[in-house]
């Protein structure tokens, strides 16, 4: 059994919650795209900096006859930026079909946005599980956060799965949205 709404929150209908929250999505993945490339070149411009630094400092020890061994070893933040970086730019492109679909009424195209989303709620998940495992006390405060985006995600993902099975409803029946 499919649990189904038959209108977004504020009343409005699926067809516009399903655009409303594509859109939300396709503005915090380029938001979020823009602010990651940003924090690649300062990330870089500092491993730069670090590289000259420790090559100047192993000049004049150099002269004083010392020797010292610089060695920068490979940046985990900009691996971990960098896989930060392809996650939104698939939500980038997962949010344009969930919005394309959505205006062109094409199910198939809005179930990329739920299995990512579905994915998204999973590792939401397991960190909620592991922020109740370690912390204590007013930390437990920092779940909170984590919890309001599960709810939210589920909510959306009722209304984008609803709104699909809607469309594939309606081209069974041919053209004829079922009641």
């Amino acid at each position: 059994m499919n649990l189904i709404v038959h209108d977004c929150c504020c009343g409005c209908d699926l067809k516009s919650g399903c655009l409303i929250i594509g859109t939300l999505q396709l503005v915090g993945g380029i938001i979020g795209s823009v602010v990651n490339i940003l924090a690649i070149c300062v990330a870089t411009m500092e491993l730069d900096d670090l590289e000259s630094a420790c090559k100047e400092a192993s000049k004049q020890l150099d002269a004083h006859t010392e020797t010292v061994s610089c060695v920068v070893h490979e940046n985990k933040t900009m691996v971990l930026l960098g896989c930060s970086l392809a996650v939104l730019l698939g939500h980038v492109i997962i949010s344009s079909l969930l919005i394309h679909g959505s205006k062109q009424q094409i199910p198939w195209m809005l179930l990329p946005w739920l299995i990512a989303t579905g994915i998204s709620l999973v590792l939401q998940g397991l960190l909620l599980v592991f922020q109740l495992i370690h912390l204590s006390g007013l930390e437990i405060l920092f779940t909170i956060p984590v919890i309001v985006f599960i709810l939210l995600g589920i909510y959306f993902m009722l209304v984008v799965n609803s709104y699909r099975l809607l469309l594939a409803n309606k081209s069974e029946n041919g053209g004829a949205i079922p009641i």
